[in-house]
């Protein structure tokens, strides 16, 4: 079976950036009202942050590109493609000063190579997703806010050394981690070639290549789109030939 990576979106979830749920729903029609026509239809509002969802350009840069202008030619292939998962292990959680319960975890370079060896791969992927194998799990069962994944920003840019690089996914919910800071290192880096993939569910993947697939909703003029991204095995691929 595919690998989603994503929970299920529900109006308990909690807003991971003080916006409040990140889902909630409201009805336009019930079938069981003699007066509407005979179906549901619910309007839908999310808050894309808090769940699975792409950052395009725009989301830190004023005049980056939106979401749909990744749709077209070449950047098309963001959505989908081989890809390496990586699951970090050591635990170097490191507390962080001022801020009781939160730790964070710096990927080096050094660590993203020694995984990519143990798999096998040479040179940088096109396509790359990270988490810890001991990620804690909150009580949605997705990645801890509290335990901050972020990529050391050498380690960002040696990635974009590598024309083919072009999506980076994390289950943390965000690819950045400047407190008190307006600065987003990372994301510059890597958005200006790949696009980010965040708050992927990724605690149920074993590490390996797969093939990825996460298209986002086609929003115009948007910084950042929900999505349900998805693994496919090569076993899988083959058995569609």
């Amino acid at each position: 079976m595919p690998y989603v990576l994503s929970g299920i979106i529900h109006s308990e979830l909690p807003g991971l950036w003080g916006e409040g749920a990140p889902y909630t729903h409201s009805s336009i029609y019930e079938i069981s009202n003699p007066a509407h026509p005979p179906v549901n239809y619910s309007a839908h509002t999310l808050k894309p942050h808090s769940i699975p969802h792409i950052d395009a350009p725009r989301h830190v840069m004023p005049d980056g590109a939106t979401v749909e202008e990744f749709f077209s030619g070449d950047k098309l292939r963001s959505f989908y493609g081989p890809v390496v998962v990586l699951k970090l292990s050591g635990s170097r959680w490191e507390a962080v000063s001022g801020m009781q319960g939160t730790k964070v975890w710096r990927v080096t370079r050094q660590e993203i190579e020694q995984g990519l060896e143990r798999l096998g791969v040479k040179g940088i992927p096109e396509k790359l997703l990270i988490t810890a194998e001991d990620t804690p799990l909150n009580e949605q069962g997705l990645h801890d806010p509290n335990y901050v994944l972020v990529l050391a920003q050498e380690t960002a840019r040696w990635l974009v050394s590598s024309s083919g690089f072009n999506a980076y996914g994390t289950s943390w919910k965000s690819s950045d981690f400047e407190p008190g800071s307006r600065e987003r290192p990372v994301h510059k880096i890597l958005l200006a070639q790949a696009l980010l993939f965040e708050c992927l569910k990724l605690d149920h993947v074993p590490e390996g290549r797969y093939f990825f697939s996460g298209f986002p909703l086609t929003l115009a003029g948007a910084s950042e789109s929900p999505l349900t991204a998805v693994l496919y095995t090569k076993d899988e691929l083959k058995a569609l030939a």
